[in-house]
């Protein structure tokens, strides 16, 4: 097998956990390799038009990436408030992808996309590297330290972690799904229409200063509701084929475009057959739902189905078991740990798995995440970051999230830095220096001391 290279540090996964784990990582001196099977750097928040970051975006490289958005105009970096707590960041999707490839290449990370990790390479208990098919065939990368991004926990996987799927009742997982966009859109129209519907919305965000433009709401626009209308919808007899019971709207940059989350697709999202399914699936539903919009809602009359997102929304599969599961009651206790790597305000966001209903329960002013939760038990030189995780399955809710994700992916970045330059496994790195690392990038932590109030 051909060596493709020897690293300090191997992200595997380049969702916005592996983009900032890396940046961090080479920032910190480290020779730093950025894994990617698919083409595209950011994951859902560029390719999956996830735009909106459900929570505050608290310092650290993303909180960086969104205020480079904002320099380009494409971001709106306030703070917001919503109805189960405060939000920072809405953005661009492709800006935000042109500013991610500039501060990737500025940290002097090496990129490698069209990259699947096929196995792992052991010595014991410790990962010393991974295996990887490419079009020029399967090579060999070692790293003194892998972080796992992937979001299925594919690499701890492939090492022997222990890993939870699903609930425990029946290991049914949160739905799959895929953002739509829709050109053409009188958002003036459909913003008037939310506000005399009031009894059907869950929640409205419209610009302190309304306008009678598109380019008024561009980026600030945001809402949830429709679920009485859509019930009324299929009692007249409209085809509702999505097992889902309201919608969400994101204007993004371009005046008059929506970005609509109602889509969803149940099943195993490890399963290939399943995920070529939700492909197909997805796409009838999101037709179904521009149908809908076009029939009931002001405003979407002349609107233009523009695309649905190229990159499935898989929101829950792996979760990893680490040396510490964080639970639903410390989500919902606003629980610090001495051992906090960052402070979360992301509110438990359950699609039911199985249903068609969803909760966004407000956390307080948030909870500490551990390292202990990103180090897996039984292997060594690896972390875990981003949605794989060591939580359980209500906890999940809160830190599949997007700014939990970045503050999981930047703390592994730190700690695998420490561990490389002091030849420590990950798991023997002191504390105290990983929270330093990250205080110096005014990273909210979430130890008991901690007296940042995020709400």
């Amino acid at each position: 097998m051909d060596l493709f290279g020897e690293y300090d540090v191997v992200v595997v996964g380049a969702g916005v956990t592996g983009v900032v784990a890396s940046i961090r990582a080479a920032r910190e001196g480290m020779k730093t390799l950025l894994v990617e099977g698919s083409g595209v750097l950011g994951g859902l928040v560029t390719g999956g038009r996830l735009t909106k970051p459900t929570g505050l975006v608290n310092g650290g490289v993303f909180k960086e990436l969104i205020n480079r958005a904002a320099e380009y105009k494409g971001a709106d970096n306030q703070t917001r408030r919503s109805y189960w707590g405060s939000y920072t960041g809405v953005f661009d999707a492709e800006v935000m992808q042109r500013v991610i490839i500039d501060v990737v290449e500025e940290a002097g990370v090496e990129v490698l996309l069209h990259a699947h990790v096929t196995d792992v390479v052991r010595e014991g208990k410790q990962l010393k590297g991974i295996q990887i098919r490419t079009k020029s065939g399967t090579k060999l990368v070692l790293a003194k330290v892998v972080i796992d991004s992937s979001g299925d926990g594919d690499v701890a996987s492939l090492a022997g972690a222990e890993f939870m799927l699903g609930r425990p009742q029946d290991g049914l997982t949160q739905p799959i799904t895929s953002y739509f966009r829709v050109l053409n859109v009188d958002i003036p129209a459909v913003a008037q229409d939310f506000k005399e519907n009031k009894e059907d919305m869950w929640e409205l965000v419209v610009p302190d200063k309304e306008g009678a433009t598109n380019e008024d709401y561009a980026i600030v626009f945001f809402a949830t509701g429709l679920t009485k209308r859509i019930e009324e919808a299929k009692k007249d007899g409209f085809n509702w084929i999505i097992p889902k019971n309201h919608i969400t709207f994101k204007a993004g940059l371009i005046p008059g475009e929506l970005n609509i989350n109602v889509t969803r697709f149940h099943g195993n999202g490890l399963d290939e057959r399943t995920l070529s399914r939700a492909e197909v699936e997805i796409r009838k539903q999101a037709y179904s739902a521009f149908d809908f919009l076009k029939k009931y809602v002001r405003g979407f009359e002349t609107s233009i189905f523009l695309e649905v997102a190229p990159k499935l929304g898989i929101r829950e599969t792996r979760r990893i078991v680490g040396e510490y599961i964080l639970t639903e009651n410390d989500v919902r206790s606003e629980a610090r740990f001495e051992d906090a790597i960052g402070l979360s305000n992301c509110p438990v966001d359950v699609h039911e798995p199985g249903g068609e209903k969803a909760i966004m329960d407000n956390v307080g002013k948030g909870y500490g995440i551990p390292l202990r939760c990103l180090i897996p038990k039984e292997v060594d030189g690896l972390l875990v970051a981003g949605r794989c995780i060591s939580v359980d399955e209500i906890a999940f809710g809160s830190t599949r999230n997007v700014p939990a994700c970045a503050l999981t992916g930047e703390a592994a970045a730190v700690t695998a830095a420490i561990a490389v330059q002091n030849s420590l496994l990950p798991r023997e790195v002191p504390i105290k220096e990983v929270q330093r690392g990250l205080i110096e990038h005014n990273i909210p932590l979430g130890t008991p001391e901690t007296t940042y109030n995020p709400i």
